[in-house]
């Protein structure tokens, strides 16, 4: 938060709707200089007498107040539940049950609403993370002295980008986990673009002369590859499958989270016939649908990397055609609005309500679509 401040997000932007959306507290930024470099610091002040154990459903029933934009409503509430999912596996219980001990107290809220505050204020189109410095040695939590990183930072982080960093303290926090993997779009070591400007936020601890200083690093950037961001590619060859057995598997793969599915005939050995399956997939759900393709084909084998894709902005609005509703989505690249196309589900679907065909709802849809014109933009 101190970091994106210093980039240039005016702090009344986060003060003040964090005043009014949660519990009593003060908040207050001040230059700090580490090493010769100068940033910001951000001091939260409880004013809570008696802070309760707060559960999932109290953090989120906070988020519900005017002065929190909707999309900002939405990242915080992914950022609780990713937290309580994480700690609810780590302590073998559920994520309504998990009571947030660190998490739930208020200097927490602001860093977690503030950070998503003033990310909505700078409104990038994207975020690239560069891998998290885990560290190591111990730490004292609600529970007591556990190992770092934490337990609820290594859920947070799997299949995720990390490094070790320097030893003997703790790098990477839950909060700070939960925050990042809910923002990124993708990972990189390191940015690619102009650098505009940068930030720099300073924690509490003085590090030592022989460790980097306490700081974390905000820049900001333009140019580069927009729109990108890695993915996980799957693939196996099948010559064992008959058209039958094969026929459901790319909707059965869909169906569970991949992000595409093909599969394309190929002249195998032994002349046989048979199919290069691919999946696209993100790169946290990859473990289960490699071994969701074993399940579903007996494949005895699922090749796997990362690569990075360049995926347009999109969005989805609607139209109405004869009083049925349709999906339109639309994409961007940058600035610029590249297509709006009807959804194809929602053209069959009106096809059968209004007894008429899909292509001549296209054609309706794509009348309405010009009427509408630029206030889609």
């Amino acid at each position: 938060m101190a970091a994106l401040v210093d980039l240039g997000v005016p702090q009344a932007s986060l003060i003040g709707p964090l005043s009014e959306a949660l519990p009593e507290h003060r908040l207050h930024f001040s230059p700090e200089t580490r090493r010769g470099i100068v940033g910001c610091k951000a001091v939260v002040e409880t004013l809570e007498k008696s802070p309760p154990h707060r559960h999932l459903s109290d953090l989120i029933g906070a988020l519900d107040h005017p002065m929190i934009p909707e999309p900002v409503r939405q990242q915080a509430s992914e950022v609780y539940r990713r937290l309580a999912q994480a700690e609810a596996r780590v302590h073998g219980s559920t994520p309504e049950q998990v009571h947030f001990h660190e998490v739930g107290a208020i200097d927490a809220q602001v860093d977690i609403l503030g950070t998503l505050l003033a990310i909505h204020w700078l409104q990038p189109t994207e975020i690239i993370v560069t891998p998290m410095a885990l560290g190591s040695g111990v730490v004292k939590a609600a529970h007591g002295i556990i190992p770092i990183p934490a337990p609820a930072v290594v859920e947070l982080l799997r299949d995720v980008p990390v490094c070790a960093g320097p030893a003997g303290r703790e790098l990477t926090t839950p909060t700070g986990a939960a925050l990042l993997t809910t923002l990124a779009d993708r990972y990189g070591h390191a940015p690619d673009g102009s650098p505009v400007a940068q930030g720099w936020g300073a924690g509490t601890r003085i590090a030592p002369e022989s460790d980097p200083p306490n700081l974390v690093r905000a820049m900001l950037l333009k140019g580069g590859a927009p729109g990108r961001e890695t993915i996980a590619v799957l693939e196996t060859h099948l010559d064992h499958l008959s058209g039958e057995e094969a026929g459901g598997v790319v909707d059965q793969l869909m169906d569970s989270g991949a992000l595409d599915a093909v599969l394309v005939p190929a002249w195998m050995k032994k002349s046989r016939p048979g199919q290069l399956l691919t999946v696209l997939a993100r790169p946290a759900d990859r473990e289960r649908l490699v071994e969701e393709i074993h399940i579903l084909t007996g494949t005895l084998g699922v090749r796997e990397r990362l690569q990075q894709r360049s995926a347009l902005r999109r969005e989805t609005v609607q139209i109405e055609v004869s009083g049925v509703s349709i999906r339109i989505k639309k994409a961007w690249l940058g600035s610029r609005l590249i297509s709006q196309r009807p959804e194809q589900d929602d053209l069959r679907s009106a096809a059968a309500v209004l007894e008429i065909s899909p292509a001549e709802v296209r054609r309706l849809a794509e009348i309405e679509i010009e009427k509408v014109g630029h206030s889609f933009e």
